[in-house]
């Protein structure tokens, strides 16, 4: 049996591409991924995007996907992408940071979100009496927060009905949560201490491999391994 893996790709930036290597990417992608990216109003959500979609193309290279892959990408019922029934990915940006897993020995999902101070009452309908105690009595509400808030928006990603679904209904037990009786199995992820970001699969105990990816102006992207810590 083989080893269950997943696997994540993730990219930093803090200023826009020029114009030209921006160009470049965006032609390589198919017409309607192109039309997406460009509806987002703000530069840093059109990039975060785009270098969702590239950290995609570096993930599937490695399961032997063709560099036009993305052309046959598709949308199950509730809006998810796939490719096929041979691996499962999720993509999220935040700020800074685009995040990419993939595995092929299940369902997963990721999401990641900058720490930053928000009205929590805002998200009170969010969060179960439980949660809100946790948040109310933590030394560090904001993170903790963002820990429950990443959790169950990752659980959901990972279903796939996401739009559809509450996160109300996301019932978060220790390093595992239950959603409408599917049980899902939390990993998080240490890429920034100013971050958090978690992933969670429907397969227990597997290994990850985590790369950082450099998608460098005056030459193609390049790859670095980097030592990343996941959480117990």
């Amino acid at each position: 049996m083989r080893e269950r893996m997943i696997e994540i790709f993730y990219t930093h930036f803090s200023s826009r591409f020029p114009d030209e290597r921006w160009n470049e990417y965006l032609s390589n992608m198919p017409g309607s991924i192109r039309d997406r990216i460009n509806r987002y109003k703000r530069w840093q959500d059109r990039q975060g995007v785009l270098l969702g979609k590239l950290l995609l193309l570096e993930g599937l290279k490695g399961y032997g996907y063709r560099c036009d892959c993305l052309n046959h990408v598709l949308s199950d019922e509730n809006g998810r992408p796939f490719l096929d029934d041979r691996i499962d990915f999720n993509i999220s940006h935040s700020d800074e940071y685009t995040v990419c897993t993939l595995s092929d020995r299940g369902k997963v999902g990721i999401d990641i979100e900058r720490i930053k101070e928000v009205d929590l009452s805002d998200f009170r309908n969010y969060l179960t009496p439980k949660e809100r105690e946790i948040i109310a009595q933590s030394e560090d509400p904001y993170r903790d927060f963002y820990k429950i808030w990443t959790i169950k928006e990752s659980v959901l990603k990972a279903d796939g009905r996401g739009l559809s679904a509450s996160l109300l209904d996301v019932d978060i037990e220790g390093k595992k949560a239950v959603w409408d009786g599917q049980i899902w199995f939390l990993n998080e992820i240490n890429i920034n201490p100013s971050y958090v970001c978690h992933v969670a699969s429907n397969f227990l105990s597997p290994r990850f491999f985590v790369r950082e990816c450099q998608f460098l102006i005056t030459r193609p992207s390049l790859l670095f391994p980097r030592e990343i810590s996941v959480l117990p």
